[in-house]
């Protein structure tokens, strides 16, 4: 008798830690899934006190276009004049600590800091496209004052526009959050692109929303904050002719044109996919916790 009540008691305790554990896990869930992670303060004080990090170097095109302005085709083309490393958040896949980096940095409001973690995300890339790079152009333009910059465009606003909501569910979204929450880097990709919009609708004086007008206003920015001569406006129908001549390169063959959007839209179906499995396993979970205890 002694011997089954002892057994009976180790069971509801490891029941009673389960039942606990699965509260706690919740509780963290829920917490993390409606506020955007700010940087770490441990993190910041140690890079703060580094001294090997460095401004000056690699950094030669600071690609300053919009998402969905063929940025990856422009990641091709540089490529293939030579530049690399390249860095873009959308290849290669799987890039989870350049994804925390890239969120910590656009939350990031000491110039000083900031700056410091971009010379780390960026150290020994010749080439930065898209966020966190676009986001922070007048940091970067001092940090590397010999760097020419490219605004990539689209043939008008109106097709960036439709060329962004045909992109699948926005990465912005609390629905895109809950449903990657289990998939490493998602809710490390919905804080950098929450930061992003925010910081533009505060820079332009716009609403942190896509917009023709943002669209518009966001090129007018670039083009006022970059000296003319180092600033090249580009649409991937402009061919070789102008970038080689403002890079000063050799024209290579025809010129490259990735497929962003088939390409990120297949990644996004397969993190949601993983993302709804993962949470019907902590659901599963949960459920036999609470099995175990009511046993």
């Amino acid at each position: 008798m002694e011997t089954t009540k002892l057994q009976m008691d180790m069971h509801k305790s490891n029941s009673w830690l389960y039942y606990k554990l699965g509260i706690h896990t919740l509780g963290l869930v829920l917490r993390s899934g409606v506020t955007i992670t700010s940087p770490d303060p441990k993190e910041d004080i140690k890079l703060q006190s580094t001294s090997d990090v460095h401004y000056g170097g690699s950094i030669k095109v600071i690609v300053a276009g919009l998402p969905r302005t063929g940025t990856m085709s422009m990641k091709h083309a540089l490529e293939e004049l030579g530049y690399g490393p390249c860095f873009h958040l959308a290849e290669p896949l799987c890039q989870f600590d350049n994804l925390r980096q890239s969120a910590a940095i656009v939350h990031t409001k000491d110039t000083a800091l900031r700056r410091r973690k971009l010379a780390k995300l960026f150290q020994d890339c010749e080439v930065t496209l898209e966020v966190p790079g676009s986001a922070c152009l007048p940091d970067l333009l001092e940090m590397y004052p010999e760097a020419k910059v490219i605004l990539t465009e689209r043939t008008s606003a109106a097709v960036w526009l439709r060329s962004w909501r045909g992109f699948g569910i926005d990465l912005r979204s609390d629905c895109f959050r809950w449903l990657g929450y289990w998939v490493p880097g998602m809710v490390a990709a919905n804080d950098l692109y929450r930061g992003w919009m925010q910081l533009l609708a505060e820079r332009l004086g716009v609403e942190a929303e896509p917009s023709e007008e943002l669209y518009h206003m966001y090129n007018a920015w670039v083009k006022s904050t970059v000296p003319r001569e180092r600033l090249l406006v580009f649409k991937c129908q402009d061919g070789w002719g102008p970038l080689c001549e403002f890079l000063g390169r050799q024209r290579p063959n025809l010129f490259p044109h990735g497929n962003e959007a088939g390409y990120l839209r297949y990644y996004k179906r397969v993190a949601i996919v993983l993302g709804v499995f993962l949470w019907l396993v902590v659901l599963a979970m949960a459920f036999l916790s609470l099995l175990l205890l009511s046993a």
